[in-house]
């Protein structure tokens, strides 16, 4: 019996950093220094902040209901918290989910 893969596609809008090159270039690379199973990554600036899209082949070993929360909480944060220069407290809000 063959496994059905679950890919997905998330995007954020990532608030209060200061949208440079360097830090695009260095949140980049952190996350796909964390996310080793991620097919695309795209970092792009906008007023304030940067846009996250994020495509995955897989999910597995997640379910949809639990990877959101953890690529915003843990990787997503965390990647901000470390190559970003803050403007203030940092915000993530999901723009689109698609599984």
């Amino acid at each position: 019996m063959r496994i059905q893969k679950q890919p997905c596609l998330l995007k954020y809008l990532v608030r209060g950093v200061t949208a440079d090159r360097s830090s695009q270039q260095s949140l980049t690379s952190e996350l796909g220094d964390m996310l080793n199973h991620v097919s695309a990554i795209t970092v792009l600036p906008v007023v304030q902040g940067f846009s996250v899209e994020l495509e995955f082949d897989d999910i597995k070993p997640f379910t949809k209901v639990s990877f959101e929360p953890y690529i915003a909480e843990h990787v997503l944060a965390d990647a901000v918290n470390l190559r970003c220069n803050h403007q203030g407290t940092p915000q993530i809000q999901l723009l689109k989910s698609r599984f």
